[in-house]
């Protein structure tokens, strides 16, 4: 049982992927919320869909890999810029001319590049903990090679393609603890593990472990630089997947709004979602305006 059931549902076929979507309420404007890449689905968004339904029209996606989406049978098929037209798609289905874009980690990279090539039709943009190239990556994530084969896997030495198809669920339950440093996480990371159990290792192999797209951090300042709508970025003080730094530099680049959630870790939305909620709306409203 959902909190409240979208008013429509369908997906679109993206040379023989389906990509599945929802759409919940009927406001004004559109908010489109898109989640990071693979390893999770649009129900992480559970906690904002409600809330934002009561005010405007919310759109989700399940990305290519998971939940009702289709899963590529290359790494081609897995590519960023695929994701990105996978979201545009989308909106073109739902009749959505222009949208408030919300992302999390690698979608917030996403909205940016979007809002960057197409600002006619991006109202706003809010990042959460952005995965984008204007930053060295914390040093943790790159320690260890992700193709090496090791005797043992300890810590982040799990982030390799050999243990994901060794034991996908411990990798699935290490990765989300670093996700939730906040106490009292433990509904959270059983979520978000199980919404891991419906992709597989082989989809998250394809889909590619690299720096965040374009991958090169001048291409990415200039995307950056390129936005011309209202922009709110949202960091987690304890985010274990994307340097903050990242979150600093858009803030800066773009002249948005930056707001720190002091304590919090990768997944504020799940986490905080009352902060995150209202910020969301005040940010909308704003924009909308």
């Amino acid at each position: 049982m959902r909190a409240l059931e979208p008013v429509s549902s369908g997906s679109v076929d993206r040379d023989g992927v389906a990509i599945h979507y929802e759409v919940y309420g009927d406001g004004f404007p559109t908010v489109y919320l898109l989640m990071p890449d693979t390893i999770v689905q649009s129900r992480g968004w559970k906690a904002q869909i409600p809330f934002l339904a009561r005010f405007f029209r919310v759109v989700v996606s399940d990305p290519r890999g998971n939940g009702l989406s289709g899963t590529p049978s290359t790494e081609e098929g897995f590519a960023d810029r695929l994701m990105i037209d996978d979201a545009w798609a989308v909106l073109d289905a739902v009749g959505a001319e222009q949208a408030v874009l919300v992302g999390l980690c690698t979608g917030a990279g996403y909205v940016v590049l979007m809002a960057a090539e197409a600002p006619e039709r991006v109202l706003g943009i809010c990042a959460i903990n952005p995965g984008l190239q204007l930053s060295p990556p914390l040093p943790h994530k790159v320690e260890f090679d992700f193709d090496e084969p090791r005797e043992s896997y300890e810590g982040w030495q799990k982030m390799n393609r050999h243990y994901w198809l060794e034991d996908w669920p411990d990798f699935a339950q290490f990765f989300f603890a670093e996700m939730f440093p906040e106490p009292h996480s433990t509904k959270h990371l059983e979520d978000c593990v199980g919404w891991a159990m419906q992709t597989t290792p082989e989809a998250m192999i394809l889909a590619g472990y690299s720096p965040p797209y374009p991958g090169d951090e001048l291409e990415t300042v200039a995307a950056a630089e390129a936005v011309r709508c209202p922009v709110l970025v949202i960091t987690g003080s304890l985010d274990r997947c994307q340097n903050p730094v990242r979150s600093i530099r858009l803030a800066e680049i773009t002249g948005g709004e930056h707001v720190i959630i002091e304590g919090g870790g990768h997944l504020p939305q799940a986490r905080d979602p009352v902060k995150v909620n209202l910020l969301l709306r005040e940010f909308v409203r704003r924009v909308a305006a």
